[in-house]
């Protein structure tokens, strides 16, 4: 059994957290925000979750079938459905009518046609231009699903899972620099452990290991906004791919994640700047959804995101030599994004057993 300081509670921390402890390894996690979740989390605003971006469960990933197992409930998902998403002067991903046009729609899912709108559209906004196929033919075929407790509760559900096995979180705990079985903390602690576990984003986990090679990422600005009003109507979301913008309506997906009105997700990625990428993204929910403005109950934006790697990613394993193992979805796994992160997660608990431990 090996003494393992996880540092990070975001999705890749707590799932790393519980498949450690599943291996028999003592546990500690440390977060240095006030609360955990990270960005997969979301905060209750009067019966919304608000989020931060869009985020949409895999059905069967690695993430989904994570929470199915350590739930005691079932959690209450619905789908993203195609003949619901407008595509910017397409019209619908999935179309009804005319026939042939439908008729040519399941051809091309079958054959995942690149060459047909629906297809490119799915292969992008899947998995925020990553060009994902799995993502894609999951968006195709329904399998993109919305959480209607939002991602606090998914998150909620890991936390509780771990304080039933007894694994215990600090909050406000910031890690400034990391030896060799022993890392410091901020408010002068220093902490003795076998095998550091760094889940934290990248950007923490450079300035705490500077070898660390460069990793380049999909950035991106958000809009999340509760509403007294429904703006999309009954379309789940409406995708611009020429300007790589897109607006979901959760409570549309999901008609139990919010009490009345709408809650929508907009996201613009790209290479601008952060604050042209925001103003272009009010500007497409002016245009896209009117009136929005005169309804929001809350609204939440980040100017600017990293949503998912795009360059090659680091493995797991890179600093072991130094007692150190990575995880989250900028880690090397099979999978992109949520499910990255908690692959990555899974790979790096199954290597705790071939590290040293602390003579």
């Amino acid at each position: 059994m090996a003494r393992v300081l996880v540092v990070g509670a975001g999705l890749s921390g707590l799932a790393a957290a519980m498949q450690a402890s599943v291996r028999g390894h003592h546990v500690v996690v440390l977060e240095k925000r006030p609360t955990i979740g990270g960005r997969a989390s979301s905060e209750p605003r009067d019966g919304f979750p608000i989020g931060y971006g869009p985020h949409f469960l895999l059905k069967k990933g690695p993430l989904h079938q994570l929470v199915r197992k350590v739930s005691k409930v079932k959690p209450s998902v619905l789908p993203l459905r195609p003949h619901r998403i407008e595509l910017l002067d397409s019209g619908m991903m999935q179309p009804r009518k005319p026939m042939m046009e439908a008729a040519l729609y399941r051809r091309a899912v079958k054959a995942h046609d690149s060459e047909h709108p629906a297809i490119q559209s799915s292969d992008y906004f899947a998995s925020w231009g990553l060009n994902n196929e799995a993502r894609s033919r999951a968006l195709l075929n329904s399998n993109l699903l919305v959480l209607k407790e939002g991602w606090s509760g998914l998150v909620g559900r890991l936390a509780v899972t771990l304080d039933e096995v007894g694994i215990p979180i600090e909050t406000g705990a910031n890690v400034v620099k990391i030896e060799k079985h022993k890392v410091h903390l901020a408010d002068g602690r220093h902490i003795e452990t076998d095998v550091i576990l760094l889940a934290c984003g990248y950007g923490q986990a450079k300035k705490l290991i500077p070898s660390l090679p460069d990793v380049s990422f999909v950035t991106a600005s958000t809009i999340d906004v509760a509403l007294d009003a429904t703006p999309l109507g009954e379309r789940h979301g409406i995708l611009d791919m020429e300007s790589s913008m897109a607006i979901f309506d959760l409570k549309q997906i999901h008609p139990g994640i919010a009490p009345s009105g709408a809650l929508l997700s907009a996201i613009r990625f790209g290479n601008e700047r952060a604050e042209d990428r925001l103003t272009a993204l009010r500007e497409f929910m002016d245009e896209r959804a009117p009136g929005w403005k005169r309804h929001i109950l809350h609204e939440r934006e980040q100017k600017n995101v990293k949503v998912a790697p795009q360059s090659m990613r680091v493995p797991c394993d890179y600093s072991r030599k130094a007692g150190v193992l990575l995880t989250g979805a900028w880690v090397e796994s099979a999978h992109i994004l949520s499910d990255g992160a908690v692959e990555a997660s899974r790979q790096a608990a199954e290597y705790i057993g071939k590290m040293p431990l602390q003579q």
